[in-house]
């Protein structure tokens, strides 16, 4: 039974929505007509890309020392303008030749899509010499002529275009060697030998299912936090800005029942637009309104739509929660606004677990909210849901949801949180605010990391490592001292160390590198990596032409010292007061695993993380995790270069590299010299000098 007091609240939220134009716009509007557009759209999409299909002619030239054979080969394939048609040209592609004094200058210029290079086997070892071309001829072809296609990747008609002639050609050359086999008196037809027959089993239901799995929980997440945060932003954060929060306690409701409501209409909202996105699917694609694209061509029906909502209500729960605790942390609109910018990608990042291969909902995806519950949609969309495995889901971000929930309505009690009051950090400034607002700070800097290195590449890895990883985590800190007046010796930890240290850093390096690769293993048994990830993550980092010592440098001193100033030295120093040791020690690498975002890398990188913490606390200084770190990294860069892998050892191996771990550490405990202030807020007092005097 809801308090009479709770209903009054939730009914007085529920008008200000609806007198708010732009919150119902967001809240009613957009989720009501999402699902229709988009597919509505990718109809039209789908029509519009099959129509230039069919009507585009990429304009292309020849050129090259044996351009003459290039000619006659591509006979077969060449349409001209006027619609005369090669024999293996067929619907999928034309081509239009055009006469070119300059191929490349008119390629970059947009006067062609692309052309083709044609090399006499003379002329093509000239040209790869001077050219250093990665391109090999195996020697027993090595008298072959080479056809070489070039495009201006840049634009998508030429990409398309060299695809199409790429495949053209290829089906010439497999018909001439052909009709050369049967000449030559092959008893059977070539494409009898070795024939190999492909099935496919997966209905087209189960294709298609698995296709909108990958994207609806990502779509509905979102709506969620757009059309919740509009409300929540208000509610709170707003209500303190005008000053009608203060009304609101002096009434006969409570503080808890005032949060209850507020929590509870902002809990609405995102059940609303769980239950439209639903009705959106069942009756769009359930009941066919409208005829959708063949990417979204599956058939919900009531029982399956009833599900997806069962499934989702824990989500509903879990966002509006975590949105009221966002909005009661802001003290005005804007601020609270400033916050849902990293409440959206941290939250809509789990949801895009169904993109990643191979990952089933029988594995440790399950113990991750969010996550969890992307994979069993998809799952439920194909057909294929594990119930038992879908329930375990269930319940753990059910749980995950009731205790953020309990989170919000017991830490809205606070009265700065709740009246948005200035508290004494705030008049103080400097170390003391910096203190409470340090996870802002790093929330807030993760979402910008992140975006920055979605939408931020260059073409040299060097590059885009220093910037990155170099100029980024070096700034970062920088701007947090001069901005809190902090004294840059106590805030980075830099500390002379105990000079037996030193033993456990030259045992510990070393072996903390195959003992993260056991991490690595370990985890493959719950959440399988890809080879083809490792591999192309290899590929990217190890770049052939790179020296050693560019290398080293990069993979490992710029970060070795960078990201230590950043987590070992500032996170540290801002969290010190607030949890113990071991607390400190396992919030500091995991938060440091989760600005790795990429999900092989976390546990191994948080397992770093943990040690080089437990490191810098028990030696109260920075020095002993850099070089660890240097060491660590380096050695994972020399490994890197001659293809040996960590994590493929033996068992005793593996334990071994963990008992070295464990030794090292006890030997900086030997000689240790403590952190100052971890854990002791009641005993330390309020000095600017890192917290190490006494009260007076």
């Amino acid at each position: 039974m809801i308090p009479p007091a709770v209903r009054a609240v939730f009914g007085l939220e529920i008008r200000s929505l609806l007198r708010d134009v732009r919150t119902v716009l967001i809240s009613v509007v957009l989720p009501v007509v999402l699902i229709p557009a988009i597919l509505l759209a990718s109809n039209f999409m789908e029509e519009r890309q099959a129509e230039r299909e069919d009507t585009r002619v990429y304009r292309l030239a020849l050129t090259g020392p044996d351009s003459a054979f290039a000619r006659g080969l591509i006979e077969g394939v060449l349409r001209t303008e006027g619609g005369e048609e090669g024999g293996a040209a067929g619907e999928s592609g034309r081509f239009r030749l055009l006469d070119s004094a300059d191929p490349l200058g008119d390629l970059e210029a947009g006067d062609l899509d692309l052309y083709l290079e044609a090399f006499t086997p003379d002329a093509w070892r000239e040209t790869s010499a001077r050219e250093e071309s990665s391109v090999e001829v195996p020697g027993e072809f090595d008298g072959a002529r080479v056809l070489r296609i070039r495009v201006h990747s840049s634009r998508g008609a030429s990409r398309t275009g060299g695809e199409t002639l790429r495949s053209h050609l290829l089906e010439v050359r497999e018909s001439r060697r052909d009709s050369i086999m049967v000449q030559a008196g092959l008893p059977v037809a070539p494409e009898g030998i070795a024939r190999v027959e492909e099935e496919n089993v997966a209905s087209d239901e189960e294709v298609q299912g698995e296709r909108l799995g990958r994207f609806l929980t990502l779509i509905l997440v979102g709506l969620m936090l757009l059309g919740g945060s509009a409300v929540a932003t208000d509610t709170l954060a707003g209500e303190k800005e005008r000053g009608t929060l203060t009304t609101l306690l002096t009434s006969a409701a409570s503080r808890g029942e005032i949060v209850s409501g507020k929590l509870l209409a902002i809990m609405a909202v995102a059940l609303a637009i769980a239950l439209v996105q639903i009705l959106n699917l069942w009756v769009y694609l359930g009941l066919g309104i409208i005829d959708p694209s063949q990417g979204f061509s599956v058939t919900i029906s009531p029982g399956l739509a009833l599900g997806l909502f069962m499934v989702y209500l824990p989500m509903v729960a879990l966002t509006a929660a975590v949105l009221l605790l966002t909005s009661a942390h802001a003290r005005s609109y804007k601020e609270a606004q400033l916050y849902m910018t990293p409440v959206l990608l941290g939250m809509s990042i789990p949801t895009l677990a169904p993109l990643l291969p191979g990952i089933s909902l029988q594995s440790a995806v399950i113990v991750v909210p969010i996550a969890n519950l992307s994979v069993g949609v998809r799952d439920l969309l194909v057909g294929q849901a594990h119930l038992p495995s879908l329930g375990v889901a269930w319940m753990v971000t059910a749980i995950v949801a009731a205790w953020f929930t309990v989170r919000s309505v017991r830490a809205l009690h606070d009265e700065e949180l709740i009246t948005g009051d200035t508290s004494e950090a705030e008049f103080l400034g400097g170390p003391a605010l910096f203190r409470k607002r340090v996870l802002l700070w790093f929330v807030g800097f993760w979402a910008v990391k992140f975006l920055f290195d979605v939408n931020v590449r260059f073409e040299d890895i060097r590059v885009t490592i220093l910037v990155s990883v170099g100029l980024v985590f070096l700034l970062f800190p920088l701007i947090l001292i001069q901005r809190f007046r902090l004294d840059p010796a106590q805030a980075l930890a830099l500390r002379r160390p105990h000079p037996g240290v030193w033993l456990g850093v030259a045992i510990g390096a070393p072996a903390g590198v195959f003992a993260a690769g056991t991490v690595m293993h370990l985890m493959d048994f719950v959440i399988p990596v890809p080879t083809e990830l490792l591999e192309n993550f290899g590929q990217t980092l190890f770049q052939e032409g790179i020296p050693a010592w560019q290398l080293i440098l990069l993979v490992a001193v710029v970060p070795g010292i960078t990201e230590e100033l950043t987590f070992r030295g500032l996170l540290v120093h801002g969290l010190r007061r607030r949890f113990g040791p071991v607390a400190l020690t396992l919030a500091v690498g995991i938060i440091f695993g989760l600005f790795h975002v990429d999900l092989f890398r976390i546990p191994v990188t948080a397992f770093l993380g943990v040690v080089l913490t437990a490191v810098t606390l028990m030696s109260g200084s920075i020095f002993p995790a850099i070089v660890w770190h240097v060491i660590h990294n380096g050695i994972i860069a020399w490994m890197g270069t001659r293809g040996v892998e960590a994590g493929e050892e033996a068992g005793w191996w593996m334990l071994g590299s963990m008992l070295l771990v464990a030794l090292a550490l006890a030997v900086i405990w030997r000689f240790r010299t403590p952190y100052p202030g971890v854990g002791r807020p009641g005993r330390m007092g309020r000095g600017t000098d890192g917290g190490t005097r006494p009260p007076t």
